[in-house]
This record gives structure tokens, sequence and C-alpha cells, in this order.
């Protein structure tokens, strides 16, 4: 389906009205002549006014069926970011709760900084760091909205800043919707990516999804009607059993798959892509439809025997494999965060089938933020390089015991600089646990280590420290201490 582009006040009210029972627009109207009135005279890079952007995001926002606080902050979440405007009057106007989310989605600018100059790249890590620290369950999904439009609408953005924004949405925003469980906006915001990035491999995958598609449009059809009727939780069999089990099915729906997630296959299975594209693009290896049997959550509480996948095997032991359907394989995304039966049709057209709870599809479409006690927040950022902040981590323990994080892969020679930059760059050696075992600045850290450093004033840094230091927090000291020792003129070390 296109990218609607048109977006008016009224069709935000109109989706929000038949989402909510209780409906008090004065709010939402205030937001939006606010942000109009703010961002008059305002273009985008397409030539269209501004304001057609904010709402598009607070459009996304409200047909996801979040409520009018959020809808009024994506209506809102470019002002104080484009328009000279402090928060503060977004506070004074429309509360602490909206200007704290309005906050966490608002980049740095150089009027933040008035006592120094910043480069660009100085200020979008700096942005990056604040973006992670300020981010809520709120803010992010406005931050995802706002990602999506400005990705479906890059045609009026230079050629050079599509790649750098694609990019900045793989290494801050996605991993991002990955801690709070919102895999299916990591699909789309993946599917976006691969599009500006890969636009090439997009399209050959995008024609032959339609040219597999249309050549078997008969078949994919009578099989998909076969399976949305059998899953008809109003349909009546013969059998016991499956009347049994329909009573604990909500609903059945397919839909497409996205292409980023047929080109991560094929990367899997390509030894060389351009060599094995043709091979492995194909309906006998690639399926084109992902199918989801949603069935209650009433079915754990009731019955201590049956799973969700026991449903569908009932059903595919006593209807779908009478009808042509044959059961490859179970495998697991690429992401793990579900797994998912492969069925294939009489003319070996295959499908992703997922069997997933109603809370379980709640929670894949929307996050953890469905759920009650859910408080997203990142607690360890990396404010040298934001990128790393994902790393995965180990736990370490100081010497008094305390504990910290630290990236997985890390040196003792890390864990120094982490401790405080003099005990980095005057490192002797280390010792770990109990042990009175010296060892070099070169050893690796592993989880539940409890390190101690041992440092000496006479100990400098030489340039081979570079290949001990695997985190960004020790090469930074070390570019530093470098910068300020060394002549790169002359070559020669400066005495401090």
């Amino acid at each position: 389906m296109a990218y609607e582009l048109t977006v008016a006040f009224n069709d935000i009210m109109n989706i929000y009205s038949r989402n909510h029972k209780i409906v008090n627009g004065h709010d939402l109207k205030e937001a939006y002549e606010y942000a109009e009135a703010k961002h008059a005279g305002m273009t985008r890079g397409t030539g269209e006014p501004y304001i057609s952007h904010p709402l598009r995001t607070a459009r996304l926002i409200c047909e996801w069926g979040f409520e009018s606080d959020m809808i009024i902050a994506a209506i809102l979440h470019d002002v104080v970011e484009d328009c000279d405007t402090p928060l503060s009057e977004i506070e004074e106007k429309f509360g602490p709760h909206i200007a704290r989310i309005v906050d966490a989605v608002t980049a740095l600018s150089d009027r933040d900084f008035s006592d120094r100059t910043l480069t660009k790249v100085q200020r979008d890590l700096l942005s990056d760091a604040k973006l992670q620290k300020k981010m809520n369950e709120k803010a992010l999904y406005i931050k995802i909205a706002d990602r999506i439009d400005n990705l479906n609408t890059l045609s009026g953005v230079k050629e050079s800043k599509r790649i750098p924004k694609a990019e900045h949405t793989r290494e801050i925003i996605i991993p991002m919707a990955k801690l709070a469980n919102a895999y299916h906006f990591v699909d789309i915001l993946e599917e976006l990516c691969f599009q500006t990035e890969h636009p090439e491999m997009y399209e050959k995958i995008k024609s032959w999804c339609k040219k597999v598609l249309d050549e078997n449009s008969r078949r994919y059809r009578k099989s998909l009607d076969t399976l949305s009727g059998i899953f008809d939780p109003h349909c009546r069999h013969e059998s016991k059993e499956l009347d049994f089990c329909s009573r604990y099915i909500t609903d059945f729906i397919h839909q497409q798959r996205p292409c980023v997630s047929i080109f991560r296959q094929l990367i899997d299975h390509a030894g060389n892509i351009k060599k094995d594209l043709e091979k492995i693009l194909s309906k006998e290896h690639i399926p084109l439809y992902d199918l989801t049997l949603i069935v209650s959550d009433e079915l754990e509480k009731e019955n201590s025997i049956l799973r969700p996948n026991d449903i569908f095997f009932q059903y595919f032991d006593k209807i779908l494999s009478n009808r042509g359907f044959y059961l490859i394989k179970y495998c697991s995304t690429t992401y793990k965060d579900a797994c998912y039966f492969i069925l294939s049709d009489k003319m070996d057209n295959l499908y992703r089938l997922f069997v997933r709870t109603v809370k379980s599809y709640q929670r894949f479409l929307y996050g953890s933020i469905i759920d009650s006690d859910n408080r997203f927040s990142i607690t360890d950022v990396n404010e040298i390089d934001p990128r790393e902040t994902y790393n995965e981590k180990i736990k370490v323990f100081r010497k008094d015991g305390s504990s910290m994080l630290i990236d997985k892969g890390a040196t003792v020679l890390d864990f120094a600089f982490y401790i405080h930059s003099d005990l980095g760059y005057h490192f002797a050696y280390a010792m770990v646990d109990e042990s009175r075992t010296q060892l070099p600045a070169y050893t690796r850290l592993n989880d539940g280590d409890t390190i101690t450093i041992v440092a000496d004033e006479k100990n400098i840094p030489d340039i081979t420290w570079f290949k001990y230091a695997k985190t960004s927090k020790a090469v930074h000291f070390l570019v530093r201490y470098f910068e300020s020792h060394y002549n790169f003129v002359t070559r020669e070390y400066r005495v401090s």
C-alpha cells in the first residue's frame, strides 16, 4: 500500500474518534493550531508546508491507537527543535508531561552550546546521547513514527543525506525499538532502510515477488481462502476436537512478506550473492506470505495440556494435511523473537505461519508498552559513541565489590579507563579475583570477574595500547592523550 502523503487535522480527529469512545478534541485542536502557527511559512525539501510532517507523524500515532497525550506530543514534536521555541513554553501551555515527551525527541542545536562551538559530528553524537538518556516509552513511538515519515519522504532530501538517515535509523532508532520488543516497527523501519540503502536489490526482490504472485495468483488466492475458511472460529467442523479448538481461535491474518525479510533469508543461504541469487530466489525456497493464527489468552489459563502450537497441529492433522498442505519445518526469526512453521501448498508455494496468543500478538505489534509495569529507559548510555550503547554487555566488579557493565570483549585496560582516565594512562597490570597473577593490558574480561588495577606514575601510553583498547571510551582517552602529548608535525613528544 502506497504511503499517504496528504493529511489534514480532521483526518486525525476522525481516526481518533473511531478508536476511542470518549473524545475531547479541544486539546488536540489547540496543539494543532499552535504548531501550525509556529511552523507557518516553513517548507520541507519536498516543497510541502512543514506542518504536513508533524500531522503525518500524529496520524501514525493515532492509527496505532495511542492516547491523546501522544498525539499532541507528535503534533508538537518539532516545535522546540525547528522553531526556536523554548521547552518552557510547551510546558506552560500543554503541561510538564507533554513537555517531557517533546524534550525526549528534540535534537540539540547550536543554541544549546552558546559557550562553545561544536562540529556537526560532535553535535549529532551529543544529540543521540541525549535521545537515549531521555527516551521513555511514549517518546519512543513518536520517534519511530517521525522516522517512518522521514524515510517515506526522502525524495525531498539531498542524495548525500539519504544514506546517513537510514544508517542512523539502523544504529540508533531500530535498537531502541528492539529493546522495547516492538518488532513490528523494527520490520517497518528495516524495510524502509533496505529500500534506501539497497535500492537495486530492493527493486529486484520486489519485482520478483510481483512476478511470482502474478503467475500463481489463482493458487495463492485459493490457498489463502482455504486457510481463512479453515481457521474461521465460526466454522463448524466434523471433528469434535476441532470444535473444541475453534473456541480459542480469535483471528487469522495474512499479508505479503517484507522484502527485507526475504533479503535476510538470501544472505543466510548465499555463499556468493551475485552467483547464488537467481538459484535461491525461487518460490520453492522463499515464502512470500506471512500468516498469523491468533489464539485466545484463555487457552493457557483454562487448559494445562494444550499450547497455542497444539491448536495448529490439531488443524493440520485433521484438515490441512488432507487439503494438500505440507509441513516443511519449524524455524525462528532472525532476532529470535518468535518461531514459525513453513507450510507448502499443492503447487509448492511456501508460507510462514506464526501462532501467537492475543497478548503476544499485541506485544509484537506495539512492544512491551502494552505491559502496565513497563518503564522503558536506557540506563547505560555510551556518550562517546551512542551506537555502542546497544553492544552486548557483561557484568564485572570493582575491587570494592561494586558492579558495572562493560562491553563484551573489553580488556582490563578498557576497565581501567572506565574507572578513571588517570588509572588508564598509568596502567601497569591487573589482577582478577583472588589471583595475584599480574595480567597484561590485553587480557579480556569475563562475566563476573572482580578486577584490581595497579597503576604506576612512570608508565605512560604508547601507540601499541590502541591494539588493547576495545571500547570507544578507552580509545577516546588515548586519542586525547596523544593529541596533547605528541607533536604530529615534528613527531616528538611534548613534555607536560
